[in-house]
């Protein structure tokens, strides 16, 4: 009997904590929270793209496109070995390249200026990568072209090699009365260069969306938290 008059007051502290809980699941992400998860999604993103990227690349792709007949010239003696050879070359130079350009990610992430994370937060899963893309992709891409110009070296002999079989080949079909062949000068630099880096940041944002799209456990002490709560 005597403790009736405390049943009031207990429910008023049982509301009290209840309303203070609530508030704090929704809380809002902080700008720096923002930022910071930002930052490390795209850190993560690099990390997670497989360094067998191109591996599965084939050959027509990396061809340039004023040479994309040179698979049908199989009556070129070991030409198309030395295509392969060439194919090779090039996967391996961007797997090399691939591998560095994790820590060029990260280095350029710490350079973006985040004027506004939290609405950055929703505008995509792939908004982290967009806006790297957008503040140091001058940045981004000079730097990888410098990576690549050493790695591609044997690549470069090999395709100098193919391009002096071809010139031989068409002076003689040319003095046998047959089609003359097109002319093909180019440096397929530019070309590999332009796949390389369209091909890494798409597969740098994809790997951000799986990264923001995927759950996780709540008060895991991860920043991926921050993807699930509001901005």
């Amino acid at each position: 009997m005597t403790n009736k008059p405390l049943l009031p007051l207990i429910f008023i502290i049982i509301v009290l904590l209840m309303g203070c809980t609530s508030t704090n699941s929704g809380e809002r992400v902080s700008a720096l929270e923002a930022e910071n998860a930002l930052r490390e999604v795209t850190k993560l993103a690099s990390q997670t793209v497989d360094a067998n990227l191109f591996s599965e690349m084939d050959l027509q792709n990396l061809l340039p496109q004023e040479a994309a007949h040179f698979t049908e010239m199989k009556g070129i003696p070991l030409f198309l070995d030395h295509l392969q050879r060439w194919q090779t070359q090039v996967q391996q130079a961007f797997r090399s390249v691939l591998v560095q350009t994790t820590l060029l990610i990260e280095e350029n992430t710490q350079a973006v200026v985040w004027e506004n994370p939290g609405a950055a937060l929703l505008q995509g899963d792939r908004s982290a990568t967009r806006e790297l893309t957008k503040q140091r992709g001058n940045e981004i891409r000079a730097q990888v072209l410098e990576l690549l110009q050493e790695a591609l070296q044997t690549s470069n002999d090999t395709w100098n090699l193919i391009l002096d079989r071809y010139g031989i080949w068409q002076k003689g079909t040319s003095l046998w009365g047959e089609e003359l062949l097109a002319e093909v000068t180019d440096d397929p630099f530019e070309h590999l260069s332009t796949q390389f880096l369209q091909i890494y940041l798409e597969e740098l944002g994809r790997q951000e969306e799986i990264l923001r799209t995927t759950p996780v456990p709540k008060e895991s002490g991860s920043f991926l938290e921050v993807f699930w709560q509001d901005a």
